[in-house]
């Protein structure tokens, strides 16, 4: 089964051994294969529906699932835990580029009003909302403050950056992040039977 472009599950041992003896080319091929999983099967995909009228949601609903994720590769483990979703996503917003522009509490809004209400009710819950038409922002507090609106055009941006930063640091030797790449693709290729098909 393809990983990531046409990076095979069989593929993976004979990279990870590679990895583990510090061949930096390596890494190119690894965050290459990341690159071609989440960047093009996600990153891309958001970017190319963005003009589209009404696209926020489809926008922020792609991008919450990169979210997640992205924290999962960074923590190194093969799902989220049950119940520890909000957690993931607090962290995520406020530790990496995204932390300039959220607090603890609007990322739990994000988390309860966005992601949890686009995925499971097609909608968003409170008064949050989500815009486009607005660049100058990328979060900011709902008339009532008891919801946040969310530029799914400016958060995206941030988001796809963030992403880069995510490679680039692996890229530069972050060991942590590199250990725990190892560990969350290990469990992609081990979930991957090598049958065809991929859409």
């Amino acid at each position: 089964m393809k990983i990531g472009g046409e990076f095979l599950a069989k593929d993976w041992p004979g990279l990870r051994k590679r990895l583990d003896a510090g061949d930096d080319s390596a890494w190119n091929e690894a965050v290459a294969v990341l690159r071609a999983r989440v960047g093009g099967r996600y990153l891309k995909q958001a970017r190319q529906i963005m003009n589209r009228p009404y696209s926020g949601f489809a926008v922020l609903a792609i991008d919450s699932a990169v979210i997640e994720t992205l924290e999962q590769f960074r923590r190194g483990v093969r799902e989220t835990p049950r119940k520890k979703s909000g957690e993931f996503f607090r962290v995520f917003l406020t530790t990496t580029r995204l932390k300039k522009f959220f607090t603890v509490a609007t990322a739990d809004l994000f988390y309860t009003t966005i992601r949890c209400g686009i995925l499971h009710q097609g909608e968003t819950k409170s008064d949050s909302l989500v815009t486009k038409k607005q660049p100058s922002f990328v979060v900011r507090a709902s008339r009532t403050g008891k919801g946040i609106v969310v530029n799914a055009r400016r958060f995206h941006e941030e988001l796809e950056t963030a992403f880069e930063d995510y490679a680039s640091a692996i890229l530069g030797g972050d060991q942590n992040l590199r250990a725990a790449f190892i560990k969350k693709m290990g469990h992609i290729a081990k979930s991957k039977p090598d049958v065809a098909g991929v859409v």
